[in-house]
């Protein structure tokens, strides 16, 4: 998670005060003939101490290798850049002023002070912002799980597919009835932040049975889960994955339909893949350009505030189709 414009500008004008409330006192005890310095030096300090590390060092949280990095590890760049800029202020002000003194000591020890707090000030309103975006984004998912993941057109299907089969074959009937039970009581009971593995393909095998049910042979379904993969150990965000599942229900076309649902581990990640054989995505939701399906999206943010990713693509072999992937560092998982 990153800052948006309008709290970059919100950051950028409070560092700003804090340096104008110190610098302004001094600046009360010069004279006139001190405001050519002061007209030179407030914008160096500004530019290279204050404000621009802060948006130097978010400008490259875009790189992922930098966005992945652990919490210390960003604290101890963005001390680095604070340093940086306290070396090139010093810089400026010797050519601007040639009896300006500012020793590599006290620029060390400016940049640690003042990147320590700039930093962990920042870094505390992110979790701030992540802990209220978690809390509402949860409240719109259990809505979401109900109305938009199981919505009236797959309880709809669902009911008529039970239908059917009360005459010609009352006990499956009755065994999809209750699958269908169950998957609304976990839709509804689910409140952990972090569910085992297991129960999460459990609900999405239980949802595919329905589906089965209703699609029989123009539904072929592929599991593929690594012996790797300890389903009991790990954890993952719970109803992740049947929205995915559901997207390829209401999406895909052409019958039958191929659905394979891979759980593998790649290189101390644990990754999920969802593929099917219909024409794959639009462009526009390939770029982002648009916000089809609100199960998507509620996906994605999730995935990302608990630190993995969400990609969807499209199957560039003979095949084809569309393809999710959502990755989740192991270590998260454990």
């Amino acid at each position: 998670m990153t800052f948006n414009k309008k709290e970059k500008l919100s950051i950028s004008a409070l560092l700003i005060i804090l340096y104008l409330i110190p610098a302004g006192l001094e600046w009360t005890e010069f004279d006139s003939s001190h405001l050519q310095l002061i007209a030179i030096s407030l914008p160096i300090w500004l530019t290279f101490f204050y404000v621009g590390p802060f948006w130097l060092f978010y400008w490259a949280q875009q790189n992922k290798h930098v966005a992945r990095l652990h919490v210390v590890a960003q604290g101890v760049l963005y001390v680095v850049m604070m340093f940086a800029g306290a070396n090139i202020v010093s810089r400026f002000h010797s050519l601007a002023f040639p009896q300006y003194q500012f020793p590599v000591r006290e620029q060390i020890l400016s940049g640690f002070l003042w990147g320590v707090f700039i930093f962990s000030m920042t870094h505390m309103y992110l979790l701030y912002q992540r802990f209220v975006q978690e809390q509402r984004l949860r409240k719109e998912a259990q809505l979401a799980d109900l109305t938009s993941r199981l919505n009236p057109h797959f309880l709809f299907n669902s009911l008529n597919t039970i239908s059917a089969l009360i005459h010609s074959s009352p006990d499956k009937a009755d065994d999809v009835l209750h699958k269908l039970a169950d998957i609304l009581r976990y839709s509804v009971d689910q409140k952990n932040e972090w569910v085992p593995l297991e129960p999460e393909l459990a609900v999405c095998e239980t949802y595919l049975t329905v589906e089965k049910a209703r699609f029989t042979d123009n539904l072929n379904i592929s599991w593929q889960v690594a012996p790797s993969v300890d389903t009991r150990q790990l954890k993952i965000p719970p109803l992740l994955l049947q929205p995915l599942i559901e997207n390829v229900m209401k999406h895909v076309k052409r019958l039958p339909i191929e659905l394979i649902i891979s759980v593998q581990t790649e290189q101390e990640n644990l990754v999920f893949k969802i593929k099917d054989n219909g024409k794959g995505f639009a462009e526009s939701v390939l770029n982002e350009q648009s916000r089809a399906g609100q199960g998507l999206n509620i996906v994605k943010q999730r995935v990302g505030l608990a630190g993995g990713e969400l990609a969807l693509y499209n199957d560039t072999s003979e095949q084809g189709g569309a393809v999710c992937e959502i990755t989740f560092p192991i270590h998260a998982c454990v």
